[in-house]
């Protein structure tokens, strides 16, 4: 007569390694659609972020268009101001109050420099003398995302080509 010895535990052991990796697959699966929603709003926020930079930056060019020494060359080079759309008149204006964070979100500054040109009438960043017909306007947008602030920083350079 043959002894047959039955070998148990293995299909315990076969459920333990399965559910785990069935396990280890759900939560790497929610990791990844957690990520991607978490950089999807990211990239949403530095979209409307270099929107809002890009319109600060036309709506200082028509400042300048509209009255260069009403507008711009008044400006006390790195004091922050506030560019505002008045959607009554349709008109732009620049402020030295902080206004309600557009979109309740995104707060932009408007700061400007005195530019410098050497004795080639080019752009130098240190010595030659003050260009009062030329202004570097920097526009930054900032807001709060997890913890941080972000910021975008745009600069262009105004030059007064009318009044003169």
């Amino acid at each position: 007569m043959r002894i047959v010895k039955k070998i148990t535990g293995f299909g315990v052991i076969e459920i333990l390694i399965a559910s785990g990796i069935i396990g280890a697959t759900l939560f790497s699966l929610y990791y990844v659609f957690a990520l991607g929603t978490r950089l999807s709003s990211d990239a949403g926020s530095k979209v409307s972020g270099n929107f809002l930079a890009e319109e600060g930056l036309e709506a200082a060019r028509f400042l300048r268009d509209s009255s260069w020494q009403a507008n711009i060359s008044g400006l006390t080079p790195g004091i922050n101001y506030y560019i505002l759309f008045d959607k009554i008149n349709s008109a732009w204006s620049i402020a030295a109050s902080a206004p309600a964070p557009i979109d309740g979100v995104f707060y932009r500054t408007l700061t400007v420099e005195n530019v410098f040109r050497d004795s080639d009438d080019n752009i130098v960043s240190s010595g030659g003398t003050v260009d009062p017909d030329t202004k570097k306007i920097n526009i930054e947008i900032a807001w709060q995302g997890r913890g941080a602030t972000s910021t975008i920083l745009l600069s262009t350079y105004l030059a007064d080509l009318f009044e003169n």
